[in-house]
């Protein structure tokens, strides 16, 4: 049974529509970074303390990708987005009206547990609804609208929390999912390989079989790894940047001239993808390693340091759009959703440390960036290794895919 669309106009409509979803999501992920700071000053909170603030949503991610995002290959990726888009929008409309820190971070930890369904199945959906040949370069492109929404959040953050603090950031959190569930409604087409999906075995216990116990495995330790170092850098540079001096619209700029750079590298390593490719992971994964440890080299001053950090945005992201794509294409399309979820689900472990990691370099006084920028060297290093070795486990004729 083929698992294309009929309609290749309808089918990039809707990915269209899903690359907007996901723009969406980037945005509600990072408006906690962003408002951080704002949120510190406001509930007179220390820095270390904001950190379960950071990883909140992150927690509820993982439960997301892991128990809900799976369904989608039973139940349907649309109804999954939709209904995902509409809860965690109402959620961020009521984070807005937060009065304590521990409200918000049970807004933030129940906000978490939509995103978290969303992805894996807006993934699994875009490469389903692109041509065959194009299948990792369509998922690991529209992976791109997480980043650009990080872009979008880091400019509303500087044009907004100056004068309207941080609620504005989750107020346009809530609006804007309500708004794109209601286009997707409207635009968005069924994946051609439900039927499909249904009539194969699907979850954690298919993507565990012996045939792909091991590379499910190494696919999981990259993303966390991958995941650990992308939100350790997007949780705490705002911070390291105000830290030294500059204002709180200057660190939102930079943060999101990296998110910027993280668009591009995303869009260039997404194009790189082919039916082998994870050596794109794996190139990219050193890179970014190259580009931090040379930030601990020296005190660049802050024209240095931003061009460094638009750098390791642009592998860093590169990298986990790269692990998107490579990981859409590597299971067979009745267990996509599954492998993609459980997947980003076992990342989100590393997302979640991440910014832990952070508030306990900070106690080990190592906040000064030539310190703190070593610590995602070696989770990039091995990140590097194990997408070497899925290269040569993967590096077989197409029909051995299960497409």
């Amino acid at each position: 049974m083929s698992e294309r669309t009929d309609s290749p106009a309808r089918g990039w409509g809707g990915f269209l529509l899903i690359l907007l979803s996901l723009v969406v999501e980037g945005f509600d992920l990072q408006a906690a970074n962003f408002a951080a700071p704002s949120i510190v000053e406001a509930f007179r909170i220390s820095r270390a303390e904001i950190g379960p603030l950071l990883s909140a949503s992150l927690v509820g991610v993982l439960i997301g990708a892991v128990f809900i995002g799976p369904l989608g290959d039973r139940l349907g990726r649309r109804k999954i987005l939709i209904s995902c888009c509409i809860v965690y929008g109402l959620l961020s409309l009521l984070a807005a009206f937060a009065t304590s820190i521990s409200q918000l971070v049970g807004l933030r930890f129940l906000i978490g547990i939509g995103l978290g369904a969303v992805l894996p199945n807006a993934l699994a959906l875009a490469g389903e609804l692109a041509p065959q040949k194009h299948l990792a370069r369509a998922t690991g492109l529209v992976g791109i609208g997480i980043t650009f929404g990080g872009v979008v959040a880091g400019a509303v953050a500087a044009q907004f929390l100056p004068t309207h603090g941080w609620p504005a950031l989750f107020l346009a959190g809530g609006i804007l999912p309500i708004v794109i569930a209601l286009l997707l409604w409207i635009g968005l087409p069924e994946s051609p390989a439900l039927n499909l999906a249904k009539e194969e075995a699907s979850g954690v216990r298919a993507i565990l079989a012996p045939a792909q116990r091991a590379q499910t495995i190494a696919i999981w330790i990259i993303f966390a790894l991958v995941l650990m170092v992308v939100y350790l850098l997007s949780g705490w540079i705002p911070l390291l940047i105000k830290d030294q001096g500059y204002s709180t619209a200057t660190a939102s700029w930079i943060a999101t001239a990296s998110h910027a750079g993280g668009v591009a590298g995303g869009i260039f390593a997404s194009l790189m993808l082919s039916r082998r490719s994870w050596p794109v992971v794996a190139i990219f994964a050193g890179m970014a390693a190259a580009a931090l440890a040379v930030i601990a080299t020296r005190d660049w001053g802050i024209v240095g340091l931003s061009t460094l950090l638009i750098l390791v945005g642009f592998f860093s992201t590169g990298t986990q759009n790269g692990l998107n794509g490579s990981c859409g294409a590597t299971y067979p399309a009745g267990m996509r959703a599954s492998g993609l979820g459980w997947a980003l689900g076992m990342g989100r472990i590393g997302s979640i440390a991440g910014p832990l990691v952070g508030s306990l370099a900070l106690i080990l006084g190592l906040g000064h960036p030539r310190l703190f920028f070593l610590i995602p060297v070696l989770p990039l290093a091995i990140a590097c290794l194990l997408a070497l070795w899925l290269a040569r486990r993967t590096a077989r004729p197409p029909s051995s895919y299960g497409e």
